[in-house]
């Protein structure tokens, strides 16, 4: 489960953004040996960074990731290539999804390069052309949306009133219930396919921090941590048996304005 202290750790200046694109680029420079802990760090810097929780989320919402990555698969002679989306918000999409699916283990990272990236010159490299090719891109997009982000927070600038107006909570009561037994079905869903005990406590994490979030209202953290529930279910034993909930889940989300 999330620690309710966890928002106290979230860092809303541009600056935590920056970094994040600043680790994005150098990571062509990563050993394969390191290369699972510095895509952790790269999650870890979402989690903790406000405004790219908020990008992350937008560019998230409704976005079908095994559609588009099936449809990125491009055969180039015995084995396939990778060409992700253009569109900045689809790639920032993809790009998410598929470093989430790595630091949960539920794409093996190293299958995955020499499927789509393989190179006589060894799995550094192979890793190098990767990174290349989604992660420094995800940099530049996340900027674009950035300066999007920054030029729609002016030209709403809120006016301050006399009086006090009560805010209605993003996520109503009624749908916090409803949601958090979608959750609860879901991993009762998992329970019963076979899954591994890790597979199962990966689900479990991401799913409880998720219920947590949404249990707070905090609408951003909840968009980003639905990002890492796919993920863990991309793994085939699982994605056959709750991928539709999972989708029925964002579905509610996005219904309730999430």
């Amino acid at each position: 489960m999330m620690e309710p202290e966890f928002e106290e750790y979230i860092d809303d200046s541009d600056e935590a953004v920056y970094e994040f694109c600043d680790a994005c680029r150098e990571l062509p420079d990563t050993k394969f040996i390191m290369a699972e802990r510095r895509i952790s760090e790269l999650l870890m810097m979402i989690a903790t960074s406000g405004k790219l929780q908020a990008i992350v989320a937008g560019s998230c919402a409704g976005f079908d990731f095994p559609a588009a990555f099936a449809k990125s698969r491009v055969r180039a002679g015995k084995r396939y290539s990778l060409l992700p989306p253009t569109r900045s918000r689809d790639l920032i999409a993809f790009a998410v999804n598929l470093l989430y699916a790595f630091d949960t283990h539920s794409v093996n990272l190293q299958e995955f390069l020499d499927e789509y990236y393989y190179s006589g010159n060894g799995v550094s490299f192979a890793f190098a052309s990767f990174a290349h090719n989604i992660v420094v891109p995800l940099a530049d997009c996340v900027l674009t949306e950035l300066r999007a982000f920054s030029e729609s927070a002016h030209e709403h600038i809120p006016v301050r009133e006399e009086t006090v107006t009560e805010v209605e909570p993003p996520i109503p009561d009624e749908a916090v219930s409803d949601l958090t037994e979608r959750i609860a079905d879901i991993c009762d869903m998992a329970e019963k396919t076979g899954a591994s005990a890790r597979d199962l406590d990966e689900l479990y994490s991401v799913a409880g921090a998720l219920g947590e979030s949404i249990n707070k209202r905090d609408v951003r953290l909840a968009r980003t941590l639905l990002v890492g529930l796919r993920g863990v279910v991309v793994s085939k034993s699982l994605t056959a048996a709750i991928g539709e909930k999972v989708d029925e889940l964002d579905e509610t989300l996005r219904h309730f304005g999430v």
